[in-house]
C-alpha cells in the first residue's frame, strides 16, 4: 500500500482579476472575477479533492470512489494519487474528451456510464460505505467534509473586495452553497448571490423563479457541460442560500455563453470553459436589464481553463486564415492598419 501523506498541490488563494476591457465594452465601470482556473488541475474542484482525500486519510479509507462531469475527476484523481489513496470513478457517455483524457495519466479506474443522476449516486455510495472508500461527490449531500474545502472561495473573497453581487455557475449546487457559507463565514453582511444556469438545464434558476414548485426537471438540453444536473444533489440548500441573500436566478443560452467565452479571451486574455462563460454571460444580461446598476460592483467565478473543453474548436480550420504567399499576409496587414494610427 502507498505511503499516505497530505495532499497539497498548491491550491488556492486564486487572485481577483479586473476585467477592465471587457467592462468597458459592455459599458459597465466595473467586473471583477475569481481566478478559479489558476488551480493545479484547472479549476475549482481542487479545493473539494484537498479537502475530500484529507478527510479520507483522517478516517482510514482504503482509496475513493466517486462521479464527475471531468473536472471533479482530474481534481481527484491528482489529489488522490498525491496521497497515494487508489481512485475508482464513474464518468458519463457525453464527458468532453479533454477532461477524460486529463484524468488518464493518474491511473484512476475509470467506468464510462450512460448517465449520472441520484440514482447512480446513491449506489455509488453504497459501494463506498460497503468497500471502506471515501465519497468524492461535488455536493454536500454525500461530501460535506469535501465541499468546505470549496467555502475557502467565499473567506478569500471577503478579504479581496468588496462585492455587491457574486455570479456562480450552478450545476448541482454545491458551489453555490459553499460560496455563500464562505462568505457568511464572519459577518452576516454578503453580497447577493446569483444562481447562473443554461436555459437547457436551469432548475434551481427556474425553482426560483417560481416556474418549478422544487428545484427539478427531467432532462436536460443544453450542451454546457459540468452544469447537466437535471435532479441538482444540493438544489434546495442552494435555493435558501440564493434567498437569504436576495439574490435570484438567471438563465443563459448555450450560445451566448459560447459568445462571452469568445469575447473573454479576445479582450481579456483568459480562456475559461463554457460554463464559467455562462455566469459572466447572465452577469451582463443582467446589467443589460437593470437588475445590477452602474454603482455596483459585480464578481464573476471564473471556475474553469477553457482546456477543459475543446469541443467548440475540433474544426481543422477554426481560427485559420489561409494566404498563397506572404505577399497576401502583407496585403491583410496593410488593410487592417491602414486606417489607425496606433503606432
Amino acid at each position: 500500500m502507498n505511503e499516505r501523506r497530505e495532499p497539497y498541490l498548491g491550491e488556492g488563494q486564486t487572485p481577483v482579476l479586473s476585467l477592465t476591457s471587457l467592462a468597458k465594452h459592455f459599458g459597465l465601470p466595473q467586473i471583477s472575477a475569481k481566478a478559479e482556473y489558476l488551480n493545479p488541475t484547472g479549476s475549482y474542484k481542487d479545493r473539494i479533492a484537498a479537502a475530500t482525500v484529507k478527510d479520507a486519510i483522517r478516517q482510514a479509507n482504503r482509496g475513493w470512489i466517486g462521479t464527475s462531469s471531468g473536472n471533479g475527476g482530474a481534481a481527484m484523481s491528482a489529489y488522490g494519487s498525491r496521497a497515494g489513496l487508489p481512485g475508482f470513478l464513474c464518468i458519463p457517455t457525453n464527458t468532453p474528451p479533454e477532461k477524460l483524457k486529463s484524468i488518464v495519466p493518474y491511473g484512476t479506474t475509470l467506468f464510462l456510464v450512460p448517465e449520472i443522476g441520484m440514482r447512480e449516486m446513491d449506489a455509488i455510495k453504497n459501494l463506498s460505505d460497503e468497500f471502506n472508500l471515501k465519497m468524492s461527490v461535488t455536493a454536500y449531500q454525500y461530501n460535506p467534509e469535501g465541499m468546505a474545502g470549496a467555502e475557502l472561495i467565499g473567506s478569500e473573497l471577503r478579504a479581496q473586495g468588496s462585492f455587491s453581487h457574486v455570479y456562480v455557475p450552478t450545476g448541482g449546487g454545491g458551489l453555490l452553497v459553499a460560496v455563500a457559507r464562505g462568505l457568511n463565514e464572519i459577518s452576516q453582511r454578503s453580497p447577493k448571490i446569483i444562481c447562473a444556469q443554461p436555459s437547457g438545464c436551469g432548475p434551481i434558476s427556474r425553482h426560483l423563479r417560481n416556474e418549478l414548485s422544487i428545484p427539478r426537471i427531467s432532462t436536460c438540453d443544453s450542451k454546457i457541460s459540468g452544469l447537466l444536473l437535471p435532479d441538482p444533489p444540493d438544489g434546495r440548500l442552494a435555493t435558501d442560500a440564493v434567498r437569504r441573500t436576495e439574490g435570484w436566478g438567471c438563465l443563459v443560452e448555450d450560445d451566448k455563453a459560447y459568445l462571452m467565452q469568445d469575447l473573454l479571451a479576445q479582450k481579456e486574455g483568459i480562456f475559461v470553459e463554457p460554463a464559467s462563460a455562462l455566469a459572466l454571460a447572465a452577469m451582463i444580461e443582467d446589467f443589460r436589464q437593470g437588475h445590477i446598476s452602474y454603482s455596483d460592483n459585480p464578481l464573476v467565478i471564473l471556475t474553469g481553463s477553457g482546456l477543459k473543453d475543446l469541443r467548440r474548436f475540433e474544426q481543422p480550420d477554426a481560427g485559420l486564415t489561409h494566404a498563397a504567399s506572404l505577399s497576401d499576409l502583407q496585403h491583410m496587414l496593410n488593410a487592417t492598419f491602414s486606417h489607425t494610427s496606433d503606432f
